[in-house]
């Protein structure tokens, strides 16, 4: 058994509660000596098991350790036939008080265990999240490479608007017109300066026509972005306007189709 399983067995917890069978104890104690760093686990349950039980004790009635105290030195020097049942009274106030302590440990242990078992519920469902934001992702990856192999499918670089050729900042479309289908690849594309938003623009007639704001904080690589069928060009430009704007501020980059 790795020390994983081991650990998520709750054998710990039911030995430091004493509760384990012989076969039990066994495993527990060769995996302690097998694996040095169990034992700073056991000390943790051990330390929240003392927790757990500070936390939920119930405290005695006022003054029983008083009565006990004084009823044992009054018995004590006592000999004769009621010798017997005033030790029996005495030691029947002990086993009260004493199960009233253990009734109280086993309260806190069972809700220490709900706590872990609620843990283990919320580790699961996030799993579970995860694992369903990679299957989309998975699946809208396969509808990108789909797009990427399709004969029609065309490469729009975008780049420099202001002509000064630097190749740091491109950005790359991919267009199909037949699929009706347009995705921005924003992998190259760099943050916008301080204070400014990407925004995505078809030119139809020479005339701009936004496409919605570029969102560069997204798990994809990919955007998709509306489809104009009528677009002869592509563009990016900075905005102060996290919404947007009606009409391009400045334009940082553009390719024809």
């Amino acid at each position: 058994m790795d020390v994983k399983s081991f650990i998520e067995s709750g054998l710990l917890e039911v030995y430091a509660l004493g509760q384990c069978t012989p076969e039990e104890r066994a495993l527990v104690e060769r995996m302690l000596e097998q694996h040095p760093a169990l034992r700073t686990e056991l000390e943790a349950v051990e330390r929240a098991l003392e927790q757990v039980a500070q936390a939920y004790a119930v405290s005695p009635p006022p003054g029983l350790k008083v009565r006990i105290l004084e009823q044992a030195q009054a018995e004590a020097p006592t000999a004769g036939p009621s010798e017997r049942g005033r030790a029996g009274h005495f030691w029947r106030l002990v086993l009260t008080w004493l199960a009233v302590v253990a009734l109280a440990v086993a309260l806190g242990w069972q809700l220490w265990q709900k706590t872990r078992l609620s843990e283990r519920v919320i580790a699961l469902e996030q799993q579970a999240a995860d694992c369903e934001k990679r299957i989309q992702q998975q699946a809208r990856l396969q509808e990108v490479v789909a797009l990427l192999r399709h004969r029609d499918t065309r490469a729009i670089v975008l780049s420099d608007a202001a002509g000064n050729g630097s190749a740091k900042i491109t950005a790359t479309v991919w267009h199909n017109p037949v699929r009706g289908e347009t995705v921005l690849d924003i992998n190259t594309l760099p943050a916008p300066p301080p204070g400014r938003y990407f925004q995505f623009w078809a030119i139809v007639e020479g005339k701009p026509v936004s496409m919605g704001m570029v969102n560069l904080r997204g798990d994809d690589a990919f955007q998709t972005l509306p489809f104009h069928p009528e677009a002869q060009a592509f563009a990016i430009s900075a905005e102060d306007n996290p919404n947007g704007n009606p009409a391009p501020t400045q334009v940082v980059l553009v390719g024809k189709i």
